[in-house]
């Protein structure tokens, strides 16, 4: 194998009702360039490979079906080859089941759909190109469509090789795909696999996992909402206990006792019927109001002490964070060995105790920063722990309240009663009517608040959680994020960027998936939607994409050395709507504004980055070209203008019989 070691794209090829071949040819390990007219089917080309690699419909515009039977991508990796075809579906069909596959050595292209090796289903095809890629064949739990829930395929490698017109200079869109929600969830659930953070089975444990959790979370939220309605139920028979006794129907209420007891204490009162009414004094109504004073006031103190203690946590996480930040980069002196720096100079050999005096410093200083770090992690616990014992504390207060409010509600309500209703029978009658009603209503209410044992749950979570090993995953992919992150920081600034951009660096987070810009002179942390320029956007979606094929070769990860960039002139050339017919833009160094500079220097990048990146290739869709830039016109492998009349598919191709 020479020193092409990722698969690239050779060619990709579309084929006539009579026999007609277009094909369309590219350099491996290079930049390669299609340039022309808008309506001359540049963006089909990431139709057809999209298409070739298994999606479950056909997105070729109709002037490529009306003409075409089938289409082909040829990969190549050093000598190995790999066709891969896909019949092509007639207007108002959404795809084709029928794929064709074959590998080897020296394979010919077909030129109609007999010649094609390797008839397979859709299924059977993604599976070939898996195991081709290298992507582990590891079945998961099938759905209902029978993919394997969790698994990485091939198609979670198209949004690292397609930057699309929807992605190009999207503020929302960080990745092929993730604008489409049916797609996104499996696109973010295979990306651990992808960085090389889990392999296939812990990819498809921590789909489980998550699982697991989701309804973990709903099932306990659940259990709250069902915690707020006995509350609410025992306040509820703490107010009619209370009225009852006030209106003469049994003795007072004790509101430690439990909602059970409660319960059964108002159905007894209820089975009882109505005594001879004895109205009570109203003296108990100055105590509940006592009660209720003394119950605020620890209150309000409390909430004094839970603000104080809020801000104490958020200043030790402030202070916690800075200092790991801190550690983070002094750690990297680890790597240079302190502890063995030489005595003498590097360059002239002569004594020196400099590097052996700068060596302790920096040594000293990472270990002040650790005993800071232990200072923090050994006081902090102290904080949370006061914090929720006061929210707790807060948390009974608040229900003591509650039910103190009930019973002078209930003392308040039977005072009214009384007064409204003729005689204390009346309301005694009255008040056995709503104890009835509220009973009736309970027992409805239990009859439907049947909630699961949470305690299995849990322990199933744990379990699947030491199986899937998450917390060494998740430093995996904090490790794979960094790295990533320096990576795209690196091209981000060779790009041509603005305010407030300008040496900025990115930070990848691929749990959302999303990239953060950490502005240089503030150090800010800004959104996407923040940067507030398509060239901004322009240039944070180039660099992550270089970044993250820069990780895939270092992790030699499952996914071919193809970037694909749909016309990163659109930011700069907008003067038209993409639905005109427009011929391509010819530039000639004379008089050039800001776009075209910034347009060069773009180029000049991908160029310069793919000559960088052995086994990376490059296929540029543009509606520019650069006529007077050697290397632009070297690379052009197609050009579609109006005056020359080329495009994709000839205009003198027949037309196929079941065209609509």
């Amino acid at each position: 194998m020479n020193a092409l070691a990722r698969w690239n794209i050779e060619t990709i090829f579309f084929l006539g009702v009579a026999g007609d071949r277009r094909d369309i040819v590219f350099e491996p390990n290079t930049v390669n360039i299609i340039t022309g007219a808008s309506g001359t089917g540049k963006s089909t080309l990431i139709k057809a490979i999209d298409y070739c690699l298994g999606s479950k419909r056909c997105e070729l515009p109709a002037h490529v079906r009306r003409r075409c039977v089938a289409v082909g991508v040829k990969w190549i990796r050093g000598e190995q080859e790999l066709i891969v075809g896909r019949v092509v579906p007639s207007v108002g069909q959404d795809t084709s089941t029928h794929m064709f596959c074959t590998t080897g050595r020296g394979l010919r292209l077909p030129s109609r759909i007999e010649e094609f090796e390797g008839p397979a289903t859709v299924s059977a095809a993604k599976r070939f190109l898996e195991s081709a890629f290298g992507i582990d064949d590891l079945d998961g739990l099938p759905n209902e469509t029978g993919e394997s829930k969790g698994r990485a395929t091939v198609r979670h490698v198209t949004p690292y090789l397609f930057v699309s017109k929807e992605v190009i200079y999207s503020e929302t869109v960080l990745l092929h795909g993730l604008d489409d929600a049916d797609k996104a969830r499996d696109i973010v659930s295979a990306i651990p696999y992808f960085l090389g953070a889990a392999d296939q089975a812990t990819a498809i444990g921590l789909q489980q996992l998550r699982a697991l959790e989701r309804s973990l979370e709903r099932e306990e939220a659940r259990a709250r909402a069902h915690a707020r309605a006995e509350s609410s139920a025992k306040q509820r028979a703490i107010a009619l206990l209370a009225e009852a006794h006030r209106l003469g129907l049994g003795g007072p209420v004790n509101v430690s006792t439990s909602e059970a007891d409660l319960i059964a204490d108002l159905r007894r009162r209820a089975d009882l019927g109505l005594p001879d009414p004895q109205l009570r004094s109203d003296d108990e109504l100055s105590v509940l109001t006592g009660r209720r004073r003394d119950v605020f006031e620890r209150l309000t103190n409390l909430r004094r002490e839970s603000k104080a203690a809020k801000l104490a946590v958020r200043d030790s996480s402030g202070a916690r964070t800075a200092i790991a930040r801190q550690k983070e980069k002094l750690e990297l002196a680890e790597h240079l060995k302190l502890n063995v720096v030489s005595d003498s100079c590097p360059l002239c050999s002569s004594p020196t105790e400099k590097g052996r005096e700068a060596a302790a410093t920096l040594q000293a200083t990472l270990n002040i920063v650790r005993a800071e770090s232990a200072a923090i992690e050994r006081v902090r616990p102290g904080f949370l722990e006061h914090d929720r014992v006061l929210d707790a504390n807060m948390a009974d207060l608040n229900s003591e309240l509650r039910t103190v409010d009930s019973q002078i509600s209930g003392f308040i309500q039977a005072n009214e009663s009384a007064r409204t209703l003729a005689t204390a029978a009346q309301a005694q009658s009255h008040l056995l009517g709503r104890v009835s009603f509220f009973l009736e209503t309970l027992d409805a209410d239990l009859g439907n608040s049947g909630t699961m044992d949470l305690s299995s749950l849990r322990d199933s979570i744990d379990a699947l959680r030491d199986r899937v090993g998450k917390d060494e995953r998740d430093t995996k992919i904090r490790i794979a994020e960094a790295q990533i992150s320096g990576f795209a920081s690196t091209a981000f600034g060779e790009l041509p960027t603005v305010a407030p951009c300008v040496g900025s660096e990115l930070f990848f987070n691929s749990r959302k998936p999303d990239i953060s810009v950490i502005e240089e002179s503030s150090k800010a942390v800004l959104k996407m939607t923040d940067v507030g320029s398509d060239q901004n956007y322009l240039a944070i979606h180039i660099a992550l994409a270089f970044g993250l094929q820069r990780h895939f070769e270092i992790a030699k990860a499952p996914v071919p050395g193809v970037l694909v960039f749909d016309q990163i002139s659109r930011p700069y050339f907008p003067a038209k709507s993409e639905n005109e017919e427009r011929d391509e833009a010819e530039i000639i160094g004379r008089n050039e504004d800001d776009d075209v500079v910034a347009m060069r220097k773009h180029i000049k990048f991908l160029f310069d980055e793919t000559e960088r990146r052995p086994g990376l290739q490059v296929l540029l869709i543009e509606h520019a070209y650069f006529a007077d830039d050697p290397r632009y016109v070297a690379a052009t492998r197609q050009r579609w203008t109006r005056r020359s009349g080329n495009a994709l598919i000839p205009l003198g191709w027949p037309v196929r019989p079941d065209a609509i």
